[in-house]
């Protein structure tokens, strides 16, 4: 049979064609999905830590259910820096621990303040090189030392351990993300570095598995003074394993990290972020061990420092799991 090359050139043609048109239409369709989303930004961290991972991967679940909600990621220097931002209008939601979410409320801006829920816990860790030869947190005293960024979290948790500790008022102690206190350890620099993140915390874990490093331990009688102070913290574990070379749970203290927003959010918004970050925990707990524990009612949602959102309250009192949240 004769083969007809002008009209195999025709179809061909046309085929292209309609593959084109569709890759057009999809890009299309894709373009305005996004543009007709809601656009949410979220204060969390630097690299180094914990908080700005974790704020990543409950960004992604969310938008993974709901493709009308995309997110950009602010980094700070933590805790106090979101606070700001998010009384200040400049980002929309933030990760903020239950430390300074507790006295914030007290200061002037703060009655604006509203939790959807405590998403994870942050726990204080300090990490050394093995061959210092130092086990425990009190051999520091006189050290030189990585203590958090100025006006974070874990600054604020490293002035509440030298305070009980008795450590020098001042001393060698450097302002630095985790990330960059991690290489002053490596370099050595300091003696050891301070983070009160999620665990495993990223910049720790790279320095564990880059140069043999030992978490510290807490005294009993230290850490029982500790969380006396603060009446966000709670006694908790590292657990053994959670770094390159840790063969034991280390004890230490903790304090919830809460997503938290403003209270002139539209309820409706909040509600549906509610939805989505409580269906979420499941899963982020399951792949994800510094989400350890967050799925528990005990954790997520009861004990908070600050009211629920309307919008959270109204969700939370539908599924059943809380008459009244308000404080």
């Amino acid at each position: 049979m004769p083969i007809c090359f002008a009209a195999r050139k025709k179809r061909a043609v046309f085929a292209l064609c309609l593959v084109f048109l569709c890759s057009f239409s999809a890009c299309g369709l894709r373009k305005q999905n996004e543009s007709q989303a809601t656009w949410l930004t979220v204060g969390t961290a630097d690299a180094g830590g914990s908080m700005y991972a974790n704020g990543s991967e409950l960004a992604a679940a969310i938008t993974a259910r709901d493709e009308g909600l995309r997110f950009n990621l602010k980094a700070s220097t933590g805790s106090p820096g979101n606070l700001r931002a998010l009384l200040s209008g400049e980002v929309d939601l933030a990760l903020i621990t239950a430390d300074i979410a507790a006295k914030a409320k007290e200061e002037s801006g703060g009655e604006e303040l509203r939790v959807i829920a405590a998403i994870y816990p942050s726990v204080s860790h300090w990490m050394a090189l093995r061959e210092s030869g130092i086990t425990t947190v009190s051999e520091l005293k006189g050290s030189a030392l990585a203590i958090g960024p100025e006006n974070s979290a874990t600054e604020h948790a490293s002035e509440r351990v030298f305070e009980k500790l008795r450590f020098p008022e001042t001393g060698n102690y450097y302002y630095a993300g985790i990330g960059h206190g991690a290489e002053l350890v490596e370099r050595g620099e300091v003696k050891a570095v301070h983070a009160l993140a999620g665990v495993p915390t990223p910049g720790l874990k790279k320095l564990a598995a880059e140069k043999d490093s030992v978490l510290l331990r807490y005294e009993n009688a230290d850490l029982e003074k500790i969380l006396g102070e603060e009446a966000e913290y709670f006694p908790t574990v590292i657990p053994k394993g959670s770094y390159p070379g840790q063969e034991e749970d280390i004890p230490s203290f903790g304090v919830k990290c809460l997503l938290c927003v403003r209270a002139d959010m539209d309820e409706n918004l909040v509600y549906r972020l509610t939805k989505h970050v409580y269906e979420s925990l499941p899963e982020l707990v399951a792949s994800n061990p510094s989400f350890a524990g967050a799925e528990d009612k005990s954790f997520y949602l009861e004990d908070l420092p600050l009211s629920l959102h309307p919008g959270a309250l109204r969700y939370y009192q539908e599924q059943g799991l809380t008459e009244d949240k308000e404080r």
